[in-house]
């Protein structure tokens, strides 16, 4: 008797960590890396509606800066455009239509996962491999076509989350950590 009761401890606490493996912490540490300068922000994701409100805040000089981004509902939807506009204490920016901050607008996502390739900001990505994982969750690792940018993004319909950008034209790459 007391074999199968430790048997079905053991069960439910590895079905138990299977499932957490697939969940994203609430809130994530972005790494960012931009002349030779490292910057460690916290972001939230929050789903508000059809849109997403991303809250920020990074440690400086000892007090906290945040602020926030909103994506509205159409550029969740539809979104061609990934923002690097850099965070203001105290600005809380609604982005454009056509602008996401951080993710892949759901249309991009489907291009990726039917064609293996989509467009974002007039540059064409392909898929290059999917071997990489975070959160429980696959990378879907792809590069563009012209000028070698990589990304590394969250194979996740609900939060299609660019997880890593490294060789990026402006500079600004960035890879999320989860705190432990």
């Amino acid at each position: 008797m007391k074999q199968k009761i430790i048997m079905i401890l053991l069960l439910l606490g590895s079905a138990m960590g299977g499932a957490a493996q697939n969940a994203l912490p609430d809130t994530l540490l972005f790494v960012f890396k931009l002349h030779g300068q490292t910057r460690k922000y916290e972001m939230t994701f929050t789903p508000q509606h059809d849109a997403f409100v991303l809250n920020w805040r990074i440690l400086r000089n000892l007090k906290w800066q945040k602020g926030s981004y909103t994506l509205t509902p159409q550029a969740v939807k539809k979104g061609s455009v990934l923002s690097f506009l850099m965070p203001e204490d105290g600005r809380h920016v609604t982005l454009s239509e056509q602008e996401t901050a951080y993710i892949l607008s759901q249309e991009a996502y489907r291009n990726l996962k039917a064609r293996q390739r989509f467009a974002y900001n007039h540059t064409e990505y392909e898929l290059m491999d999917s071997d990489e994982h975070a959160a429980g969750f696959a990378l879907l690792h792809v590069r563009d076509t012209l000028e070698g940018s990589e990304m590394w993004i969250l194979d996740n319909p609900s939060l299609p989350l660019v997880w890593s950008m490294q060789n990026n034209p402006l500079e600004i790459n960035w890879r999320v950590e989860i705190n432990k």
